[in-house]
């Protein structure tokens, strides 16, 4: 709770702080501020999008594996 005007200025710094340099923003394609302004952005979203990819061939091969899983048990009972 905001008891008085130091305080309230100390969140809105806070908050101030986080939209500018921690939030993900759509229109910088979902990198932070900070990273867009102090890196290459285009080598940034590289390195998300093989993870991603990576993130989806392990997912793949989770589910593959489940799904072999289940027909095993089907089959013994």
């Amino acid at each position: 709770m905001i008891e008085n005007y130091r305080e309230a200025e100390r969140q809105i710094a806070r908050i101030v702080h986080w939209y500018n340099n921690e939030r993900l923003h759509s229109s910088l394609k979902y990198l932070t501020p900070r990273q867009y302004s102090r890196g290459n952005p285009d080598d940034l979203l590289k390195i998300r999008e093989a993870k991603m990819e990576k993130a989806r061939i392990l997912r793949k091969e989770r589910n593959m594996r489940e799904r072999k899983g289940c027909e095993t048990a089907r089959v013994v009972s």
